[in-house]
């Protein structure tokens, strides 16, 4: 029922704005499945997501809504089964060489058949510097501040307030008007709050080197392949069993088209192989997966 009625209002909500001539309107529905190998093959994920984004011609303001539901593939049954919700706003703007693309985004997942609800404030300060006609900086940066309800060892459910970001910084180097190569350096840190059930009192930080190859051709298709290794990954954890996942490699390519009637597809698969390797004790297999991730888009 509750899926029901957020369709209904989404649908609801684009009519009414199709019809401000000064708003351009996109619509889209995607599916996306992460598959473990054996070891992990309780963790596997399907995600279905349905999105409506809308962006002032006269301003440079746009805000997106999205819901998702997360179905997890879980021994104990669909305990990590979660409906997701996103709501964001983002402008962008110039100033001479610079490229500013600020984005808050507030999102809040409801693990069904669970007392865990959590709710990100996610603060994206992205901004670029173009050198010259070839030559850029990019900058994807975020900064989000995480609200866990959850029962994390003590008699009743509490909140808790954990940190986490993710930074990357690259070049980008145009060969012509359609295509170009990246190269970029990526920082992702966790900080979750203590709890006396150690194993959820924990840090984790990578560091990975990035890099990408995008062709467009004339036909609206753009096609890029791309890798991601970890010089440096490693999990802390209050009980002093940390982890090592050093030389994580990620191979995939992602796809896009954009026909001249309004209709875009965009797509994306890889292979990340994780390595599971602990400080005492025997080390873990490897953690393998795979991901795939279909979507289709409508602008008005």
């Amino acid at each position: 029922m509750k899926k029901i009625f957020l369709l209904s209002l989404f649908l609801g909500l684009a009519g009414s704005v199709y019809a401000l001539e000064k708003i351009d309107i996109t619509t889209g529905v995607y599916m996306e499945s992460e598959n473990h190998n054996a070891t992990y093959k309780d963790s596997d994920v399907t995600v279905h997501g349905i999105r409506l984004n809308l962006n002032a011609k006269d301003y440079p303001i746009w805000t997106e809504f999205v819901y998702e539901y997360r179905n997890a593939n879980s021994l104990s049954g669909h305990q990590g089964d979660a409906d997701r919700y996103k709501f964001m706003l983002g402008s962008y703007f110039s100033l001479g060489d610079f490229y500013f693309k600020p984005t808050y985004e507030l999102r809040i997942t409801d693990v069904r058949e669970s007392s865990l609800k959590t709710t990100d404030h996610r603060f994206q300060p992205n901004w670029d510097y173009k050198f010259n006609d070839q030559w850029s900086l990019f900058n994807g940066w975020l900064f989000g501040l995480r609200v866990d309800k959850d029962y994390r060892g003590y008699s009743e459910t509490k909140s808790w307030d954990d940190y986490f970001h993710e930074l990357e910084t690259g070049v980008k180097y145009k060969f012509a008007s359609d295509q170009n190569v990246s190269f970029s350096l990526y920082n992702e840190y966790v900080k979750n709050e203590k709890s006396d059930r150690q194993f959820r009192a924990y840090k984790f930080e990578d560091w990975q080197l990035r890099i990408a190859y995008q062709k467009m051709f004339d036909n609206g298709i753009s096609i890029s392949p791309f890798m991601r290794y970890s010089v440096s990954s490693k999990s802390k954890y209050a009980d002093g069993i940390d982890g090592d996942h050093n030389g994580t490699a990620r191979y995939g390519v992602k796809i896009g088209y954009a026909a001249d009637n309004g209709i875009g597809v965009s797509g994306e698969t890889y292979f990340q192989d994780k390595p599971e390797k602990r400080n005492i004790g025997s080390d873990k297999a490897h953690k393998d997966r795979f991901f795939f991730k279909l979507g289709l888009d409508y602008k008005f």
